[in-house]
This record gives structure tokens, sequence and C-alpha cells, in this order.
């Protein structure tokens, strides 16, 4: 089994983009079994810029994510197995979030995202990464693994970047400055 992927707090990750330097502080996972809809909410958006030319690439980057037109931007090819997906941009108490949704044919297709069902126990699982502070009232944590009822909708939040490492900190920048200036 694996990790949840990087998928949930890179916001590239999602499109076809190269070199995405957007991340989320926050990011909350939704799943709805009975709908077969999951929700990706990403919070406190930064990025970590050591040069100008960072700044560049990120303002270019969030340009192309938060243009209106459709067709912007091109979904990143791990999502082909989900056939609606919806992105939005929000401002919540002067900070910049995403919200995806996406809707998914089997429980298999969310494996691409680090999310696993086993259909004998009616569960779903996501490993147990202490790096990621999971975070969940739903879900329960046995050994490696977080399980969560595959009848329920639930939710878990990742918080991977609580231990940036100090060199790395002087360098965060959130996405509301970068693109103020």
């Amino acid at each position: 089994m694996e990790t949840v992927k990087i998928l949930f707090f890179v916001l590239s990750s999602f499109f076809k983009t190269e070199g995405g330097q957007i991340a989320a502080d926050t990011t909350t996972v939704t799943i709805d079994p009975k709908s077969r809809e999951i929700e990706i909410v990403q919070e406190n958006l930064f990025t970590v810029m050591q040069s100008e030319s960072d700044s560049i690439l990120v303002s270019e980057q969030w340009k192309k994510l938060s243009d209106p037109k459709a067709g912007a931007y091109t979904w990143a090819r791990d999502l082909d197995a989900f056939p609606i997906k919806d992105f939005g941009i929000e401002a919540v108490n002067n900070n910049l979030q995403t919200r995806l949704k996406l809707t998914y044919a089997s429980e298999n297709d969310l494996r691409v995202m680090g999310i696993w069902y086993d259909e004998g126990k009616n569960q779903f699982s996501v490993n147990h990464t202490p790096e990621q502070h999971i975070t969940t009232k739903e879900g329960r944590l046995n050994d490696n693994y977080w399980l969560f009822d595959g009848d329920r909708t639930f939710s878990f939040t990742l918080e991977p970047f609580l231990e940036m490492p100090e060199r790395f900190k002087k360098f965060k920048k959130g996405l509301n400055e970068i693109i103020d200036e």
C-alpha cells in the first residue's frame, strides 16, 4: 500500500504543470462513498521562493490555474479515471484556498491517491505517515493504517509542512503575498 500521494498538498500535481511550486499548509480530503465523490480543500497556499525566477514561475502558474476560461489548465493524467472534475478558487478570511471535486466510478480509482478499499471488510484505508500529520474524527488508527467505514462519508486532514526544515522556512511565502505584488 502506498502513502497518501503528494497530490493532495501540491496544487500542480492535479494538473499538467511542470515544476509546480504551490503547496498548501492544510489539506482536507472528504470522501462520500454513496455519491462516489471526493472533495479536496487546500488552505493557506504558499511557495518556497529562493530566487526572483521562482516568483515569476509561481505567478505564471497561478495565472494559468486561476484563468476563468474553460480549458485554461489541463488535468494530470493520474486523474483520467475520474469522469467529473471541478476546480475552484475562493477567498476565505483573506486567504486563498482551492477546492477540487472529483467523482469516481470505482473505489479502486482512489488508489492513485493512496486511498485503498477492502471490499470484504467494506472499509477504506490510508497509510499512516507521521510526517503528514493526518487527523480525522471518523477514522481509527490501526497499526500503520487509518481505517474508515465504507458506508459513511469520512474526511481526513493533512498538515505535512508542520515540521518544515528551518532552512526552507525563511523562504516560505504565502501565495497572497506573491499575487498582490
